[in-house]
């Protein structure tokens, strides 16, 4: 873990994450009215199946959280990251929040028979990649240098 004097602001984005989540299931079910696909019916293994991502996917969120304000570091994008944190779920993925994000997303699509959801699920992914992982990254390299740069050799970005 390496410290920092880090000032200001954090890496900042054009979107919030969650909006990028939101906006995407929210086409998804605009999509399901406009041009259906599937049968629209939820069947007992997808509700099964989709209710564990959720409760899964909430509480890796709520780890993660629970991560960054132990390590006292910056959760919003707005705040200044003081450390380069490796501890909890951010062992194992650089954005467990986001594979949380990911996981309820693909279960609500399978509890509500969304298949739009699913299939729109890799934009999504690809749109906060682009417009807010990248951002935070280079702000990561810009304040711990060789720090994250090991981080990230040792640690994948999403699994």
């Amino acid at each position: 873990m390496a410290m920092s004097t880090a000032t200001g602001s954090g890496p900042g984005a054009p979107l919030p994450p969650t909006l990028v989540y939101i906006a995407g299931f929210a086409l998804a079910m605009w999509l399901d009215r406009a041009v259906p696909i599937g049968d629209g019916v939820a069947h007992p293994a997808m509700v099964a199946v989709g209710g564990m991502l959720v409760v899964v996917g909430t509480l890796l969120f709520f780890w993660g959280l629970a991560t960054f304000a132990r390590q006292r570091t910056g959760i919003m994008l707005q705040q200044a990251a003081t450390r380069v944190v490796d501890a909890g779920p951010y062992r194992w993925s650089r954005n467990p929040m986001y594979v949380a994000f990911t996981m309820v997303f693909a279960g609500l699509g399978l509890v509500y028979a969304l298949l739009w959801a699913l299939l729109l699920l890799p934009i999504v992914n690809l749109v906060l990649t682009v417009a807010v992982i990248a951002r935070e990254e280079r702000y990561m390299r810009a304040t711990f240098g060789a720090a994250y740069a090991d981080y990230c050799q040792r640690v994948r970005r999403w699994l």
